[in-house]
């Protein structure tokens, strides 16, 4: 799987890549899948996972910066966590994208979705925070848009939030600290990393509490796990495989 931004100009998905599930036993494979459904739910679901244990119990808003896939997954998958959420305030750089977030999110999981004309009206004041953008030349998300209480998530690796905020987080969580740690030697979090409060698997295990009070600003940056991935994706398999309407691939009928 791999990303090309450029792609939107031309009228196609940024994500792009195929998941290839093969047999542990034989390495035959046993089903190819366009893995871009398979990545947007798990991460997600991811995001899902760590509101469950880290938002505050009455949250009910949250700002969005970036109405593309991402964007679009974590409210839907938000919702099943959080049934109290019906405050969305959304911005994009694309006003059609916005447009159609809000007429097709809104309606179907009944939330007031507010179009906004830059990110701090987005997400000012709300009680959670969640940035999908690409990566960016300059930081979105200031410190002082982040108030006590708050949750935020950054999907693109620290990129759209200001060091200031990120350093000054009560509590900061990942999925990996080994890949956070990678991401940094590539360029990520150039103000420094902040202390690891705990990897989500410590919290959701109960080894480390999630939110402990109302005031915390606890932010979430998790990177990503490539297991996700294939455990999502093994699991479509085993719901498809007996189904009459699969179609079953013929690769090689016999060796030559």
């Amino acid at each position: 799987m791999s990303g090309y931004p450029s792609n939107r100009a031309l009228g196609l998905p940024q994500i792009a890549g195929l998941m290839v599930v093969n047999d542990m036993e034989t390495g035959l494979p046993l089903a190819v899948m366009d893995c871009r459904w398979i990545t947007a739910m798990r991460t997600a679901a991811v995001s899902a996972i760590t509101a469950k244990h880290c938002a505050r119990k009455d949250a009910e808003s949250l700002g969005v910066v970036g109405c593309g896939v991402q964007g679009r997954f974590n409210l839907v998958a938000f919702k099943e966590v959080l049934p109290n959420l019906n405050r969305v305030r959304i911005y994009d750089i694309n006003p059609e994208a916005m447009k159609k977030y809000k007429e097709e999110l809104g309606p179907r999981l009944d939330v007031d979705i507010t179009i906004c004309h830059d990110a701090e009206s987005a997400v000012r004041g709300m009680d959670m925070i969640l940035t999908a953008t690409q990566r960016l030349p300059e930081p979105i998300v200031r410190n002082e848009w982040f108030q006590p209480g708050c949750l935020g998530f950054g999907l693109e690796a620290s990129r759209a939030w200001h060091g200031e905020a990120i350093l000054g987080a009560d509590k900061f969580i990942t999925d990996s600290w080994e890949q956070t740690l990678h991401f940094h030697e590539q360029g990520a979090f150039p103000d420094g990393l902040p202390q690891l409060y705990a990897e989500l698997g410590e919290i959701v295990a109960g080894k480390k509490p999630g939110r402990e009070n109302d005031s915390e600003r606890i932010l979430a940056i998790n990177i990503g796990l490539a297991l996700e991935d294939v455990i999502v994706a093994n699991h479509i398999y085993e719901l498809a495989k007996d189904n009459p309407q699969a179609q079953r691939l013929v690769l090689m009928e016999k060796d030559f």
